[in-house]
């Protein structure tokens, strides 16, 4: 390659967008979005929008969840065809429904109160209350003025608002889990035991604790989830977990049934089974993925005093490790990336940095992207790119 290339990919490289344009277009690119999003809600008939998908989407599966939890379901609801029943009876009216029930039987308790409020006002509770919590944990972490600006109007949340999954929950639950491990252990610790709810987004959390030598959040932690766990044994008896240990075993079926559509899923194991390589060979790679989030994490949370780079590691290396997740949960990424951000701009922006995070800021505009079976899954470039500008900050420090 010759000199003057060299110095014209380093030019391109080191590209600078100006904060105010930056700003402005996210904002414009957020009001759009948004426009349409209320548009759909106020042409809706019977919580059904003009795109034929209920108002708040899978927030349906919660909603008829609590409903059914309290009619002393929570065992049935497990089953994918019983649960379709229940959907089909109380959910807003369509012809076919694709969601199952999958969480913990813990994960009962975060969904009680809608059991008793009406279908709308109980989605404006649940995706409002999320995004309340998600911009106190912000705020709280140390994302202000233009960058939470920037935040809030990323396309990401956007994904979580109106798909009404519980991104902005999970998310609070893992910065609390990592930002607070130094100077408030205890918090920490509840943070991760509350987190169980959804466990395969904090796998890396004991990894990151050991490293760290944080060894009060990882006690709290423990006890948590064990309490957390004993609690649900003594509301909900041993059936709902009897039935939920089964549905993971089934998750294979899920996958192969499309009921858990793989160009959904930001995860190298989503990517490498749509890239059309066995499921043997898409698993030995998702396990090199893994391998490398979780040497990654110990390295950081071993060598690094950066709240910042340590709550990044684990949220970005999340989708490395766990075989099944979704699109709308890249929203854990959102505060930990903001925050590296936030130090790239005070300390000065490395080569191909804001390159890295500007298609990290807009892919999720355009997920989950076309149903397909086979293909480029788009996604999961989110997870890489995430990871790549984790690395670079890793290094700069």
């Amino acid at each position: 390659m010759s000199a003057s290339t060299l110095k014209a990919a380093a030019r391109f490289g080191d590209i600078r967008i100006p904060a105010r344009i930056a700003i402005s277009g996210a904002l414009a690119i957020a009001m759009a979005s948004f426009a349409v999003f209320f548009m759909q809600i106020a042409l809706s008939e019977d919580y059904i929008t003009p795109a034929k998908a209920p108002m708040g989407g899978d927030y349906a599966a919660f909603w008829t969840a609590a409903k059914a939890v309290a009619a002393g379901e929570a065992a049935q609801i497990y089953d994918p065809a019983h649960f379709r029943e229940w959907l089909f009876e109380i959910a807003p009216p369509k012809e076919t429904w694709g969601l199952t029930w999958q969480y913990p039987p813990t994960y009962f308790f975060a969904i009680a109160l809608l059991a008793l409020l009406p279908y709308g006002f109980g989605y404006a509770v649940w995706t409002g209350g999320g995004l309340a919590l998600f911009t106190a944990a912000a705020r709280g972490a140390g994302v202000k003025a233009e960058a939470l600006v920037l935040l809030l109007a990323a396309p990401t949340l956007f994904q979580a608002v109106i798909t009404g999954q519980n991104g902005f929950l999970t998310a609070s639950l893992l910065l609390g889990a990592t930002m607070l491990a130094d100077k408030r252990p205890a918090a920490a610790g509840l943070c991760a035991a509350l987190l169980t709810m959804k466990p395969q987004l904090g796998l890396l959390l004991p990894f990151a604790y050991i490293a760290g030598g944080h060894w009060r959040a990882f006690g709290v932690a423990a006890a948590g989830s064990i309490v957390l766990a004993g609690a649900s044994l003594a509301v909900f008896g041993t059936g709902p977990w009897l039935a939920f240990f089964e549905s993971i075993l089934g998750a294979g079926a899920n996958v192969e049934s499309g009921r858990m559509p793989l160009f959904k899923m930001p995860t190298a194991y989503a990517a490498f089974s749509l890239a059309g390589f066995p499921p043997v060979f898409a698993l030995a790679l998702h396990a090199v993925g893994a391998a490398a989030a979780v040497w990654t994490t110990v390295t950081i949370w071993r060598r690094s005093d950066n709240a910042a780079l340590k709550a990044a590691v684990v949220a970005c290396g999340a989708f490395l490790l766990a075989p099944y997740a979704y699109y709308y949960e890249l929203v854990i990424m959102a505060v930990p990336l903001a925050l590296l951000a936030m130090q790239s701009a005070r300390e000065g922006w490395r080569p191909y940095e804001q390159l890295i995070l500007a298609p990290l800021f807009l892919i999720p505009l355009v997920l989950p992207g076309d149903p397909i079976k086979a293909g480029f899954n788009l996604s999961f470039v989110v997870t890489v790119l995430a990871f790549v500008f984790v690395l670079r900050r890793f290094k700069a420090a």
